[in-house]
């Protein structure tokens, strides 16, 4: 290369040119043709009042653009999805349905769109980056969980060169808890309650990391392990876990203890 600077950039054989030109017209066939069957679907989204086969609709939608690399289209097809599922969780709740199914769905699409598209979601620019930060505290605050979502707002374009776009959201964050407070509540106190009393079986669960003698079927997590030992001293101990998180195996351990002791016949 030359001296002090980066040097020459290598410059392609005429079949890694022919190539490379192949990758990007197959590459712009493919963001047309999805552009196209976005357009499409938008259109039968709108003519349809099935909110769970437009959400199944959408969910296959996404998987082909996750497919073609296309993440920004991928965002907005979860933002239309999550614009679904409190459709039917709103017509739910006129109802005066105790199905609490779309406000889980809604929730669980939030958690994909800040997980999945966390750096978008996070610094980004970009208009569909834009929305869905909106569209994520809209929803917080609609369904009742005010702190959450300006606590999440606060986490939003940190970057002293995004000052001027913070601002903005800023002013519309403040519109959105005057207009949109518990507009669609879930009735509960907070976020991770509603998590834990509606979404147990849906919670990330970090995978265990020791194996425990006295279990053999599987690897118990560190809090059942801490139970176990609670039993075998004798301890009294207070469960409060989410559905099928693994309370009634411990159940069932304490229960095998008492019947196996000698000194307690009558298991008491």
């Amino acid at each position: 290369g030359e001296r002090g600077g980066k040097g020459k950039e290598k410059k392609l054989t005429k079949k890694e040119q022919m190539l490379a030109d192949i990758a990007a017209k197959k590459n712009k066939g493919v963001t047309s043709k999805l552009d196209a069957d976005w357009k499409e679907l938008k259109g039968a989204l709108a003519t349809s009042s099935n909110y769970v086969a437009k959400i199944k609709d959408l969910d296959d939608f996404v998987r082909k653009c996750q497919q073609a690399g296309q993440s920004s289209l991928a965002l907005e097809v979860r933002l239309r999805k999550l614009d679904e599922c409190k459709g039917g969780w709103e017509e739910d709740r006129s109802a005066r349905s105790d199905n609490m199914k779309f406000a889980i769905m809604a929730f669980e699409c939030l958690r994909t769109i800040l997980t999945a598209h966390a750096d978008l979601v996070q610094g980004s620019t970009e208009a569909v980056a834009q929305q869905a930060r909106l569209d994520v505290i809209e929803t917080m605050v609609q369904f009742g969980f005010v702190d959450s979502a300006l606590a999440m707002a606060s986490g939003y374009l940190t970057d002293p060169k995004h000052k001027a776009k913070r601002k903005e959201m800023d002013e519309e964050v403040a519109d959105i808890c005057k207009s949109s407070r518990s507009k669609l509540s879930v009735a509960c106190r907070s976020s991770p309650h509603f998590q834990l009393e509606h979404m147990g079986h849906l919670l990330p669960r970090p995978p265990p990391k020791t194996q425990d003698p006295r279990i053999s079927s599987f690897t118990p997590d560190d809090w059942q392990i801490s139970l176990l030992d609670a039993v075998d001293n004798r301890d009294s101990a207070l469960v409060c876990a989410p559905t099928s998180s693994g309370k009634t195996f411990i159940s069932h351990y304490c229960m095998d203890k008492v019947m196996a002791d000698s000194r307690h016949k009558d298991g008491v």
